[in-house]
């Protein structure tokens, strides 16, 4: 569904149900629902995991278009309630990747040397990522974890994809400093 096509079919929703019509609201959301998806999807790259994120913009949206003065600006409230949604995601990750020494203490076939070892370098890892501005360690997550295109991080922190390739690029520089001190890191050239 294109930006224009989604603007003509949830103006007059938009009324509806403004005007208090019984099934406006259900008609609205069926209707945003194709453009909420693909939003996030495009960003998200997970198919369920962006299934789930739809609903709860469209809990979201719910929840907030009473408070939505200016209807004119719906199609922009929209896709910032989308955005948001794939933040929240990208936050929620960064969190479970400090999780991750975790799966590895459960790996029954390491020796307990190696197990320690491990451990030890997950912690350090996690220290480092700590150590880097947000923008820049979900920016960087984004990309090495998921494998997210560099438009798609630029979309994801409100910035240019140029922007996006920069914060990765220093967010990998910083981490390599942090971590050469614990750990042989060869010098790029």
């Amino acid at each position: 569904m294109s930006l224009a096509t989604l603007t003509e079919l949830s103006w007059s929703d938009l009324a509806r149900h403004a005007r208090g019509e019984a099934g406006a609201l259900d008609d609205l959301l069926q209707r945003v629902r194709p453009f909420v998806y693909a939003l996030i999807l495009d960003r998200i790259r997970r198919p369920e995991v962006a299934e789930d994120l739809t609903q709860e913009a469209l809990t979201d949206v719910v929840r907030g278009l009473p408070g939505l003065h200016d209807l004119s600006a719906f199609t922009a409230w929209l896709r910032r309630i989308a955005l948001n949604r794939c933040r929240q995601y990208w936050r929620q990750v960064e969190r479970d990747f400090g999780e991750l020494d975790d799966d590895v203490a459960g790996a029954a076939t390491h020796d307990a040397y190696t197990l320690t070892a491990q451990r030890e370098a997950w912690r350090q890892l996690r220290r480092a990522l700590d150590e880097l501005p947000e923008a820049s360690r979900l920016a960087l997550l984004m990309h090495v974890l998921d494998d997210c295109p560099y438009l798609d991080i630029a979309a994801a922190l409100g910035e240019s994809e140029v922007g996006a390739r920069v914060r990765v690029h220093r967010a990998r520089q910083r981490l390599h400093e942090l971590l050469r001190p614990s750990f042989y890191v060869p010098e790029e050239r």
